[in-house]
């Protein structure tokens, strides 16, 4: 064991005394080393952290999601009365809590030591009081919900997270048992959820408890639910009894619940998207793929150092040592250059987390994500380590170790050094550099072109100079229509009159964030056959807030009043949808009014369609067609508003004004998320910028060390040639003969690859099919792209030793040892 121990420090001070002979050659080592594993560490700790660690709560395994199953598909929002039904006659878990979100001003008392003189947005999670009993989570500070708090009368209630106590409350732990004022009414803080837990990273700053009115609506679907199983109870026995109970509710209710049913799903299944999976699955093959090349053009380095090394080689074996012995001195320099590449990959891949980290809008992984390079992360880097150390040195030195003892030291050891294996091991590197490379670049250009035309989509208005806001409102439990109308009224005067306001107006969705409503309704002349479309309520204003263009017919406005004929108008998706071969305009639509409480539904309308404008892009750029109608806020006045205006100027001096001009009318009025509509179209494209850059630049690193490599290893037959080519040079061969010769030997390995690549690059295209927009998988024209500049790039790395190859002068090449 000590002989074991000695032998193996003896390595390792040989390896750093032969490495440290070598600055050139150990920088470029430690370089490529550092930025694969580094690369690595930064995705996998996303990987980790996203898809593979197990979320905190307590037998995670029993927690599931429960949904409304409309007629035709599969999962749907859950109506109030029908999560009452649910939650009164269910036996199959622990406990079930509906939800929905809501956004709320909070207003410090003046007493309070955390007044600012300004009203602030929160996030509120409005929930059930089992809600963190379902997750089996207890609150670090105080109480959760006692089982009567989501009762009228008991709800004026609140949990706070850990991250709005430590930034709004300075961490005060005295604030548990006093009251805040949200929307103006004064709410006792019972508990403080814990630091660094899935609560912490949800959206949420607080939760509410989910009050129910004594009349809910069965038709208007805005909950979601979540529920613990029994122990003793299967997701199978779930689902059946929930299916039964959503049959009986069908029966009793036929009118509006025929057909439909309800859903479970086990929570784990539902945290991480399809899409999300994806992409993290690309990116961490990516980064194994930059790896994968820098270990083949590193053992191409330590194959061409083990036979500048050759002489030294054969004489410890001439002297006796054994092979094992010979393999594991040379993996011993490999490992020392890992170790050392390592611990600077560290680094690197911590910087690169967070910058990835920087570029990801708020709440963008889901809160049970627990991203962070810990523990978990470096025992990944060790073992990845080990494995890149073996991988770029084990072929190197197996060869080195095979060296014949009595030909190596004739001559120096020449002949054995042209021998073909080795020269077909190096070929066959670069080959597999090549082709992993092209493949990554065939993907990131794929994605390119997906992602450039989804940027080009027009969105049917000139977003220059506008900004939305959400606009929370105090009232909406129990608004008050003839208020709520006026109060509107009131801030959209306020707003126009700011200088360099040219409109504004308010609507259930801002632009690029939905529709508001997904309404079904039936066309009057065919009240049998039920569809549906979006249905946005808006202030007359909107359509020329946004500048969509009038197609047909007119826009609403002043005459559309709540006394008049309910109108509305339609766009062009929802005539090429609903009436292809008739004019749309005069035409009725069944459509139930929704409450001004955005809670239920009123009774069923025939809306008459005065107008037909322009598509505008309601769900965001990548919806192929977006059906809507649009009906007035007059004729429908609901909470649940956003502000959108348009103007001159910058847009954060804009919003700055709008703040002010809504504190003009209510001085506890907040706008929620203000933002440009330039930063709304940005951010709805996150979800595909980041991969596509991370990508993108994954492949350029693979395309440069694939370069180094050819490069590398062209550079070292050549000089191994010199003699060859004098002998060529002086029989008359000419510095284009030469040249053609060589760039032609190290093209053959490059148009390999190429030829690999392309087969690897259409079956990776067709992998990452559901990340495209508008693309084919196999995109043609990037194909050929890539093609072209990968083979210009790589030819230009074999010119330079091909040009110094040409310039040979013959007398000095033949007379060289």
């Amino acid at each position: 064991m000590r002989a074991a121990i000695d032998g193996t420090l003896s390595d390792i001070r040989y390896a750093w005394r032969v490495l440290r002979r070598s600055p050139g050659f150990t920088f470029f080592a430690v370089l490529t080393i550092a930025l694969g594993l580094g690369a690595n560490a930064a995705i996998f700790s996303l990987v980790d952290g996203v898809l593979l660690k197990s979320i905190g709560y307590p037998h995670p395994e029993r927690i599931v999601l429960i949904w409304e199953k409309p007629p035709g598909g599969l999962r749907n929002g859950i109506a109030a009365a029908n999560y009452i039904d649910w939650r009164q006659q269910s036996h199959s878990f622990e406990a079930m809590a509906a939800t929905t979100g809501a956004t709320m001003s909070y207003s410090a008392s003046p007493s309070s030591s955390s007044a600012s003189g300004e009203p602030r947005s929160l996030r509120v999670g409005v929930v059930s009081a089992p809600y963190f009993d379902v997750f089996g989570v207890q609150a670090a500070l105080g109480r959760t919900f006692a089982r009567n708090e989501d009762q009228r009368g008991h709800e004026k209630v609140t949990v706070l997270s850990h991250r709005l106590w430590l930034n709004l409350f300075g961490a005060d732990p005295a604030i548990v048992g006093h009251d805040i004022l949200l929307n103006g009414e004064p709410y006792t803080v019972i508990g403080v959820m814990p630091a660094n837990s899935e609560f912490d990273r949800r959206a949420s700053d607080l939760w509410i408890p989910l009050a129910f009115p004594p009349q809910v609506a069965r038709d208007y679907h805005f909950l979601s639910a979540v529920a613990r199983l029994k122990p003793d109870v299967s997701f199978q026995q779930a689902q059946a009894e929930m299916s039964a109970i959503a049959a009986r509710i069908a029966e009793l209710y036929p009118a509006v619940k025929k057909g439909w049913g309800a859903t479970v799903d086990r929570y784990v299944d539902r945290i991480v998207g399809p899409q999300m999976r994806l992409s993290l699955t690309v990116l961490m093959s990516a980064v194994v793929a930059v790896l994968l090349i820098g270990c083949a053009n590193l053992a191409n380095l330590m194959m061409a150092r083990a036979t500048l090394r050759s002489r030294e080689i054969t004489l410890r074996l001439a002297l006796g040592a054994r092979r094992g012995r010979l393999i594991r001195m040379l993996l011993t320099e490999s490992l020392l250059l890992s170790s050392i590449g390592a611990v600077l990959g560290i680094g690197f891949g911590y910087l690169l987390l967070r910058g990835i980290q920087s570029l990801l809008p708020p709440f963008y992984f889901p809160a049970e994500a627990n991203v962070g390079m810990d523990g978990r992360v470096l025992v990944f880097l060790a073992a990845v380590t080990i494995l890149t150390s073996v991988g770029f040195g084990l072929s190197p030195a197996v060869q080195a170790s095979r060296q014949s003892t009595a030909e190596a030291l004739k001559e120096g050891g020449r002949a054995s050094s042209a021998g073909r294996r080795a020269l077909y091991t190096r070929h066959v590197f670069v080959a597999l550099q090549v082709a992993i490379a092209f493949i990554l670049l065939a993907g990131a250009g794929v994605l390119i072109r997906s992602f450039q035309r989804v940027m080009n989509v027009d969105t049917g208005y000139n977003i220059e100079g506008m900004v939305a806001a959400y606009l929370p409102l105090s009232s909406e439990s129990d608004p008050n229509v003839a208020q709520l109308t006026q109060y509107i009224q009131q801030i959209l005067d306020e707003v126009r009159a700011i200088p360099g306001v040219r409109e504004a107006a308010v609507a259930t969705a801002i632009p690029l964030r939905g529709w508001g409503d997904g309404m079904p309704f039936r066309m009057a002349s065919k009240p049998d056959e039920e569809v549906g479309t979006g249905f946005k309520i808006v202030t007359p204003r909107y359509f020329q807030t946004l500048g969509l263009r009038l197609v047909a017919g007119r826009l609403l406005d002043d005459r559309d009043t709540a006394g008049s004929m309910p109108v509305v108008v339609v766009n062009e998706s929802f005539v090429r949808r609903y009436s292809p071969n008739d004019s749309a305009i005069g035409q009725q639509i069944l459509v139930e009014k929704i409450l001004p409480s955005r809670r239920g539904l009123g009774p069923r309308v025939a809306w008459e369609i005065v107008g037909v404008v322009a598509d505008e892009k309601g769900s965001g750029l990548e919806n192929p067609t977006d059906v809507g109608a649009y009906a007035s806020f007059a004729q429908n006045p609901v909470v649940g508003l956003g502000l959108v205006a348009r103007g001159s100027g910058e847009g954060g001096a804009l919003i700055k004004s709008m703040q002010r001009a809504v504190w003009r009318v209510n001085k506890t009025q907040v706008l929620d998320r203000p933002m440009t509509v330039e930063q709304l179209k940005s951010d709805s494209m996150s979800g595909r910028r980041l991969p596509t850059m991370l990508l993108s630049g994954f492949a350029v690193l693979a395309m440069l060390l694939a370069c180094a490599g050819i490069y590398g290893v062209l550079s070292f037959v050549t000089a191994k040639r010199t003699q060859e080519l004098g002998i060529r040079a002086a029989l008359g061969a000419s510095r284009w003969d030469l040249l053609r010769m060589v760039v032609g030997g190290g093209a053959i390995p490059v148009l390999a690859g190429i030829a690999v690549g392309l087969g690897g690059a259409v079956a990776l295209s067709r992998f990452i099919e559901s990340l495209l927009f508008q693309t084919s998988p196999i995109d043609v024209p990037s194909l050929a792209a890539v093609a072209v500049v990968f083979l210009a790039i790589a030819l230009t790395a074999c010119l330079v030793p091909a040009w110094r190859a040409a310039r040979i002068d013959p007398m000095s090449a033949l007379r060289q040892e």
